[in-house]
Order: C-alpha cells, then structure tokens, then sequence
C-alpha cells in the first residue's frame, strides 16, 4: 500500500511537470517551428553562406552533403570563438561516447552543450528585452491623440510584423483649418527601419507646421533623409493635406501605394496616382521634378484610406494576395459605417484571408470619413 501511493505520487509529480514544461504549447506554435522558424533559420544561415538555389532545389547526395556542411560551418562561425571552441569539443566528446559506449564523454558534453545553449538563450534574452524597449519607443511616437476634427472622422491601425517595423504614420493638425497625415514604410527591416521610421516620422512631424503642401513637405524630408540613408535603403510615404476651411485633400506619393478614394454619391472607389519617386532613391531637384499633386473636393460620407504594402501583399497559405480587390471588398462592405468600423472590417477581412494571427509584413491603415 505504501509503495502505492509513492508511486501514485511520484506519477502526480511527472504529470505536473509535464503540464508546466508544456505550458503553452499548441498546434499552430508547432506548425510555426516546423514551416516558418526553420525555413526562416534554414534561410538566414544559407545567406552567410556560397550555396547556390539551384543545388537547393535539384539535390543530389553530394549537394545535400555540400549543403548541410556549409550551413554547419555557418551556424558555428556565428558563436563566439571560445563558444565555438567548446561547441567543438561537446560534439567530439559526444561522437567519442557513442563509438567508445562511455558514459562520461556523453554527460560531459551533454552538459557542455546545455551549458552554451544556457549562454545562447541569455543573449537571446537580453535582446529581445533591448527590443521590447524599442517598441515600447517606437508606440510612444505614434499618434497618441488623433486630432479631433468637426469635418472629419479618423482611425488608425498599425502592427509591425515583428517586434519592430519600418512602417510609420503620423497625424498632426496644425492649426484648425488643416490636419496633415503620413503613412509610410522603410525598405528594410527590424531594428534599422524602425530607426529610420522614427528620424523620418519626427522629421514630418517639424515641416508639417510650416508648410504649405504635401509637395514641399517630401521636398525637405528627401533633402535631409537622402544623405543619411544607407545605399540601398529607400523610403516610401504618402501625404494627406486636408482643407478643413474648403473642404478638400491633397495628396503627394512618394513611390508609396495608390491611396484610395470612396465617393460616397457615386458609390465608387478610385485608386489615386500622383507620380513620385521614393525619398533617398536620387538627388532633391530630380525627386522634385518628378512629384506631382493630385487634389479632391470632399463630400458627406467620403473616404480616403492610406496604407502600407502589408495590407495588400498579405498571403494565404496558398500563397494568394490580399491584393487591392479584397481592400476594397472591405471597403465597400463598410463605407456607411465610421473610420473605426470600416478600418475593424479591413483587420477582420484580412485576417480571415491569411487565416493566422501573424502577417508577413507591417500592416498600416489610416482611414479619413468624412461627417
């Protein structure tokens, strides 16, 4: 009877700590690791390497020996040299314990291992607390009050794909007769977008007091940003000028998605399409000459969406787009409702479509109703 219920209890004790070690867990965490967090590693270390796609995809014994070689090599050229010296020696302590059957070299290199994954983790910890910071930073600088306005209804909706994102959106009102918006999105991604994000967003947030049209505005936001830009890095924005006093918006594009319009007499959405280049893709009198402006008188019941490139470039599991045809699906499902009605059908549509909680890219929306 007593070695009953020690059993009993020692059985309650392992399916505790099963129930702690596997807290959590779920199916779609499992299908993460196992199609997007390899496939994502499986990428990143091939980056670091000379493997072409082509032995990727036409595998041969020599060339799946070749591969996984060179991305071994990879992933321990990542370690610092002394982890990497004592990876070395927990993978041959290992590989001696299996040919010798000796019990010493597998727990000693089991505990080596352990040991550097321990050491691995708290990096990895460390970092994502730094980034956690960063995005706390880069919520802050978000509109934290959206302009109340007796001629416009506004919402916005932004979520970086990962902790950090390069898209950006800003809504001032500089006086009662205007309110100036952005969207915009940087080429890159992670930590260095949101940086370039945050520099820009500021910057929009100084000239949009003085000037006068969204032109002039990416006028002095490309003359500053453009020599600070890494080579290759490029930003894509959209502005919207309202004229609160005349009832109008004026909107510039640089190299940005079409924003669209729903006019609510005809029932109809237009895709507008004022030329620009992006900022920091040339030099300020080119960038200058190319941008033109497209201007709207507005009426009861209008409205005009800006958004980023993650909205319509979301995927399915098929690998389907979002594309414009179900932005504007949404669109006309809702456009009686208000701002923030209209921009929670959008979300609810979208993530229907991608039938995940995550998406590919940063997704930014700013919807204007018009009272």
């Amino acid at each position: 009877m007593q070695i009953s219920d020690r059993l009993k209890k020692r059985i309650e004790k392992v399916r505790e700590f099963f129930y702690l070690y596997t807290s959590g867990l779920n199916r779609k965490q499992i299908e993460r690791l196992l199609k997007k967090d390899t496939v994502d590693a499986f990428s990143y270390f091939k980056s670091k390497t000379s493997i072409t796609d082509q032995a990727v995809k036409r595998p041969s014994i020599s060339s799946i020996f070749n591969v996984c070689k060179e991305i071994f090599i990879s992933f321990t050229m990542q370690l610092t040299p002394a982890r990497r010296f004592f990876y070395g020696i927990g993978i041959v302590g290992f590989l001696l314990g299996l040919i010798y059957i000796d019990l010493l070299y597998i727990v000693g290199s089991f505990i080596i291992l352990n040991f550097l994954l321990a050491l691995e983790l708290v990096d990895k910890l460390t970092t994502r607390d730094e980034l956690e910071i960063a995005r706390e930073i880069q919520l802050s600088l978000q509109p934290f009050h959206i302009p109340e306005s007796r001629f416009l209804s506004i919402a916005a909706y932004s979520r970086p794909a990962r902790l950090v994102g390069g898209d950006f959106f800003d809504i001032v009102q500089p006086n009662n007769g205007r309110v100036v918006s952005i969207v915009g999105d940087v080429s890159d991604k992670g930590v260095s977008a949101a940086l370039y994000a945050a520099y820009t967003q500021s910057m929009f947030q100084a000239y949009s007091e003085t000037s006068i049209s969204p032109s002039n505005i990416f006028h002095s936001l490309n003359n500053l940003i453009s020599k600070r830009l890494r080579d290759g890095d490029f930003i894509t924005a959209v502005i919207a000028f309202f004229d609160l006093n005349e009832k109008s918006v004026t909107i510039a594009r640089a190299g940005h998605n079409w924003p669209l319009y729903y006019c609510a007499n005809t029932q109809s959405i237009t895709e507008l399409k004022p030329k620009g280049v992006s900022i920091g893709l040339c030099e300020n009198e080119r960038f200058c000459s190319q941008m033109e402006e497209q201007k709207l008188y507005l009426d009861q019941g209008d409205l005009l969406l800006l958004y980023s490139d993650g909205v319509t470039e979301a995927t399915n599991p098929q690998n389907d787009m979002f594309d414009l045809s179900g932005l504007k699906t949404a669109i006309t499902e809702s456009a009686h409702e208000s701002s923030e009605m209209i921009i929670g059908r959008i979300n609810s549509r979208l993530h229907r479509f991608v039938k995940s909680d995550e998406l590919q890219d940063d997704a930014t929306i700013v919807a204007f109703k018009v009272k």
